[in-house]
């Protein structure tokens, strides 16, 4: 789901706005192997998100995707809301499509398919 955003995206010639941090942590190394051979991570990466290897983060609070302050918004698909798991700021939990939509969008969206495109012939 993510990288059928991000796809669409980049044919949009959008990414992850500036001053947005996007992660996308592996479950195992057999997704990660999938992703990898299904071209995702490419257009993942191409689109400035931070891929990250299997392996505990944000969901026990610690590495990356923990915000750092009480102003900070996260905008997540992980199972966890526990109060501070992920760091002191504000957690959001959304479905993968809206996680990505929001990214490139700087604010939370729900994602609408073709919406970068419509988007772009707006501008044009």
């Amino acid at each position: 789901m993510y990288a059928k955003v991000m796809k669409e995206a980049l044919d949009a010639g959008r990414a992850v706005r500036p001053g947005v941090e996007f992660y996308i942590q592996f479950g195992s190394e057999s997704v990660e192997a999938y992703a990898r051979g299904r071209g995702y991570v490419d257009v993942l990466e191409k689109t400035g998100v931070r891929v990250i290897h299997p392996g505990c983060g944000a969901c026990i609070g610690c590495g990356p995707g923990v915000s750092s302050s009480p102003e900070q918004v996260t905008v997540s698909a992980i199972n966890r809301n526990y109060q501070n798991r992920s760091g002191p700021g504000r957690l959001y939990l959304a479905s993968p499509l809206t996680v990505a939509a929001s990214a490139v969008a700087g604010r939370i969206v729900a994602y609408d398919e073709g919406m970068f495109a419509k988007e772009r012939e707006r501008v044009t």
